[in-house]
Order: structure tokens, then sequence, then C-alpha cells
């Protein structure tokens, strides 16, 4: 298995250029664009690798964490001048709330248990994930 991964960008000064020499409305729709068809690359992955209950409950239906993974746009890096996504378990608030019922334990819509799969608890402690060297 190797250890380290080559990459090599071509093209980028012209891209580059080209991104300079456009309006701030269109370099903007650009990043935005690019930056949710990567985060969507990130959402896929995450959906097949969130596991789904075999048996619903009352309280739990199958697949509630794997549909609630999103790409949303970030406030934070947009206040800061940036762009930004994230990729994440969408919480039951706003309109989905109002459609889907109440948030809380009671409710097998809401995806809040995503934590304890992700994390783990104190009964069901999780290993923790190996170190990537990225920081």
């Amino acid at each position: 298995m190797a250890d380290e991964i080559a990459v090599k960008l071509g093209g980028f000064d012209a891209m580059n250029r080209a991104l300079l020499a456009a309006t701030k409305e269109i370099r903007t729709k650009a990043v935005r664009s690019a930056l949710r068809k990567a985060g969507n690359v990130i959402k896929k992955a995450a959906q097949q690798a969130a596991p789904v209950l075999q048996v619903p409950t009352k309280t739990r239906k199958s697949g509630t964490v794997r549909k609630a993974i999103a790409v949303r746009n970030s406030k934070f890096a947009r206040q800061a001048g940036d762009e930004g996504v994230f990729v994440g378990v969408r919480p039951l608030r706003g309109s989905r709330q109002k459609r889907l019922g109440k948030a809380g334990a009671s409710n097998p819509n809401d995806p809040y248990y995503w934590r304890f799969v992700e994390f783990g608890n104190q009964e069901n402690e999780r290993a923790p994930l190996p170190a990537t060297g990225c920081k």
C-alpha cells in the first residue's frame, strides 16, 4: 500500500486568469458550483458508508441518517468573504420539521442519533479513526 499520493494539476494559471477576468457574480457561481459538485462526491460516499437499520421500530425508520446527509453552503465562509460547503447530516428543522413532525427521539424522521452512530457513546465505544496526517 502506498504511503503517498502524487497529484499533478494542469491549466491552473489559465483557469485563474479566466476567473479574475470574469465578473464577481460569475466567479462566485462557478466556485459554488464546483464546490457543490465536489461535495456531492463526498455525500455519495458517506451515504454508501452510512449504516441502515435492518428492522424498523416505532421510533426509527430504515435509512433516516442516510437520507439526511446533505451538502449545504457555508454561511461562515461567506461571512469571511470566501465560499465553502459542508457535507453532513441535516437536522430536522424548519420546513422539514413542519412537514415531518416535531424533532426528538420519538420522531422516526429525526436523524438526531447520527452522533451516536458516528462517534459512539458510553455503552458503545467506537474505535478512534486512524490518523491521516492531514491538519
